[in-house]
């Protein structure tokens, strides 16, 4: 038997400040900001030693098998989202990074350098993102009015994107004193968001919670749920698309461009520099330029980067540039008002629920896609397939924009 639930976050104590002037949430932003920086320079490290300690297939395997776990565990991952607190969940997330990186670094240090360490790092982090993952995608839902939310994811995508810029090179510097200070670099990010949830972020508003609710019985309504409404499913859908249909252009279909025209790697790394530049700008305007029917606009905006990823296969380099910036300025628009109107508009009691499934989206059907692409390439050209991935976004995004159920939602 389940315990009741209510439809709305409840406000537990003061009104919230605007966000403009909220410390508790610039300070919690702030903190996950070091920490995705702190993610880059742990990324960089393991991708720079597992290159160097096995052959190529091997190293693939290395940097993608934190994938596994994370998707076994993400979907149990929104049950606990949706059923304990939130804070708390996060708490025990970031201590066991925190102790598994230290514990790694301390035994790298000592002279155990096995691939066995890489492999356990990367096996619990997965583990660890799964099962607590989607609760943190909550978090922001209980801190401020539901009017800020697209505020707060904007700051956030790009604040996430600046760190990821600035950590790249800071990973490679601290790469060369050894991987065991990449760990402790990473671990004291996380000890740092630990710290902040334990004495800065406090809850506002409650969610629904059902905690007397069996697990499986949770997960099958969190299917009905998304099963039942259209608008959730179109959401999961359009988020999907932002990785499905990007992630091979912009992993694949750009180097295959850059190497086949004879270009340089400069050029690789100047498109892809143009699409980070590109992406800060579209989620700096998406944060400043809200207004209404957010979720309609966004897909309409979605067409236009469908152009952008067709544009990244023409034997130009106006057309490769072109194209990345279309991609870049949509993403980084479209990403925060999804984002922001997703935790909006889904129900409380099944949020965390609903973002497990769109994340374990993005873990399965990115890596199947991409290999696909790559096949089309092969078989036909970069333009062809770029274009297949433009059209395919293109059409599903006008058929989401048209839709009268999207075309309401503000």
């Amino acid at each position: 038997m389940t315990t009741s639930t209510v439809d709305e976050p409840q406000l537990i104590g003061p009104t919230p400040p605007p966000v403009k002037r909220d410390r508790m949430v610039q300070a919690y932003l702030f903190a996950v900001i070091v920490s995705a920086a702190g993610d880059t320079v742990f990324a960089i490290g393991l991708a720079w030693t597992a290159v160097h300690m096995f052959s190529p297939g091997l190293a693939g395997f290395v940097l993608g098998v934190e994938m596994l776990p994370q998707a076994i565990c993400t979907l149990f991952g929104g049950v606990i989202a949706d059923r304990y607190d939130t804070r708390r969940v996060m708490m025990l997330g970031e201590f066991a990074r925190v102790a598994v990186l230290f514990v790694a670094a301390a035994c790298w240090e000592s002279g155990l350098h096995a691939g066995a360490v890489l492999f356990a790092v990367a096996i619990c982090f997965g583990t660890v993102s799964g099962l607590s993952g989607p609760a943190s995608r909550t978090l922001v839902r209980q801190l401020v009015h539901t009017d800020d939310l697209v505020t707060v994811s904007g700051w956030a995508q790009t604040g996430s994107r600046l760190a990821r810029l600035l950590g790249a090179p800071l990973g490679a510097v601290i790469i060369h004193w050894g991987f065991g200070f990449s760990m402790i670099a990473d671990g004291l990010t996380f000890l740092g968001v630990l710290i902040v949830l334990r004495l800065v972020v406090h809850v506002r508003f409650r969610l629904p919670r059902t905690p007397n609710e069996p697990m499986l019985q949770s997960l099958r309504s969190g299917w009905d749920y998304i099963r039942e409404s259209e608008v959730a499913r179109i959401f999961l859908l359009g988020l999907a698309a932002l990785n499905v249909f990007v992630t091979p252009v912009m992993s694949v279909g750009v180097a295959l461009r850059v190497s086949q025209s004879q270009w340089g790697s400069g050029w690789l790394g100047a498109s892809e520099a143009t699409f980070a530049v590109g992406a800060i700008i579209g989620s700096v305007i998406g944060t400043r330029w809200q207004g209404d029917y957010l979720p309609a606009r966004s897909f309409r905006l979605l067409v236009l980067q469908g152009v952008g990823l067709s544009a990244v296969g023409l034997p130009t380099r106006f057309g490769l540039v072109l194209g990345m910036t279309i991609v870049g300025v949509t993403a980084g628009l479209a990403s925060v008002w999804l984002s922001g109107s997703f935790q909006r508009i889904i129900a409380p009691s099944h949020l965390g629920r609903v973002g497990s499934v769109s994340n374990l989206g993005d873990l399965v059907l990115t890596p199947a896609t991409t290999p696909i692409f790559g096949l089309l390439a092969g078989a036909s050209s970069v333009l062809f397939a770029t274009t297949v991935c433009g059209l395919a976004m293109g059409c599903l995004c006008a058929a989401f924009a048209l839709n009268p159920r999207i075309r309401q939602l503000k």
